[in-house]
């Protein structure tokens, strides 16, 4: 098995102090994102709180796609043993099995602070069950909140977008909504959409906040739409690790590893808040005009969902229809709206 330079200086430390001592077992964590994101500071979270329970496990977060070059490749690195753990946008996972897509629905769950009320649910134990026949696990419970940058007019309801050219970071289901709405869609990589804002190819760009003032969007909008409890936009990417190694591991360090990813979730929750407010803090500064997504846009943005994305994804088989079915009972049974 190829291990990192690290690992090896670990190896050779430990022999240098004799024997009776054994390495930690290392499990390699993959993603895309810079070190400044607030997912590699949870990964990081993630490990350093496993290190206190687990002494015998180890993991080593590798950003910037160090280890897989190509990010939607890490399920398949994962399958083929060539790392352990990966961030994955599971988006990335939908465009491999349909099924999965009930993460990735436009209007539902409404905020990350909505979603959090599915875990522990018969949902998530659903979701995990299909996610385990795929040879993988989910371990954290990531969610991002998102908004709409526009250089034409403020986008609120779905009629603002109707005639404007429209690229959105949640994938294919957004952009079906978008279209739905009257929005031409322009597919292309988050890295080109601030010169086509800028250069007028493109009118309208969604995406998470934390992604909207790294790629300094504010310097390009004139407006800026920001959702409270109800958004235009929420993604999960969460930590998910191979199911073999899983099912290797003692009841102990399963233990461990929950419990240290339940330190990272509420970490992580901390993070959106905080991009959401230094989002609005940017935008502002810069001079764009703050929207507010009110409840009536945000229901009429919802009805689109249902008669196009939602339809969708129930057509796939009744597999979809009982996930997607038992999302909507969890968050009825939370008690909560």
């Amino acid at each position: 098995m190829r291990r990192s330079l690290g690992a090896i200086f670990a190896v050779a430390w430990l022999a240098a102090i004799g024997p009776g001592a054994s390495a930690a077992r290392e499990l390699r964590l993959s993603h895309q994102m810079p070190e400044s994101d607030a997912r590699h500071r949870a990964a990081r979270v993630l490990a350093a709180e496993l290190k206190k329970r687990a002494p015998d496990l180890a993991i080593t977060v590798h950003p910037n796609s160090s280890l897989i070059a190509d990010p939607p490749q890490q399920y398949e690195a994962i399958i083929e043993g060539k790392i352990e753990l990966a961030v994955y946008p599971m988006g990335y996972a939908s465009a491999k099995f349909p099924e999965l897509s009930v993460v990735t629905m436009p209007g539902i769950p409404s905020s990350a602070e909505a979603a959090s009320l599915l875990k522990g649910s018969q949902f998530e134990a659903k979701l995990q069950e299909l996610c385990e026949e795929k040879g993988f696990r989910i371990l954290t419970w990531w969610w991002l909140d998102g908004g709409m940058v526009s250089r034409t007019r403020a986008v609120t309801g779905p009629q603002s977008v109707k005639g404007l050219t429209a690229r959105s970071g949640g994938g294919n289901d957004y952009h079906v909504v978008l279209a739905a709405a009257g929005a031409s869609i322009l597919p292309m990589p988050l890295s080109e959409v601030r010169p086509a804002l800028e250069g007028g190819q493109l009118a309208v760009a969604q995406n998470s906040f934390e992604a909207l003032v790294s790629f300094r969007f504010h310097e390009v909008a004139k407006f800026v739409t920001v959702g409270g409890s109800y958004g235009t936009l929420t993604i999960f990417t969460p930590i998910i690790m191979s199911q073999a190694v899983w099912q290797s591991l003692s009841e102990e360090e399963r233990q461990a590893l929950e419990d240290a990813a339940s330190v990272s979730d509420i970490f992580f929750e901390a993070t959106q808040r905080e991009a959401q407010e230094a989002a609005v803090e940017a935008f502002a500064k810069a001079g764009v005009k703050v929207e507010p997504l009110s409840f009536e846009d945000y229901a009429a943005w919802l009805q689109i969902a249902k008669e196009t994305a939602w339809k969708k994804y129930r057509s796939i088989g009744p597999r979809a229809n009982d996930l997607f079915d038992e999302m909507l009972k969890s968050f009825i049974n939370s008690g909560k709206p």
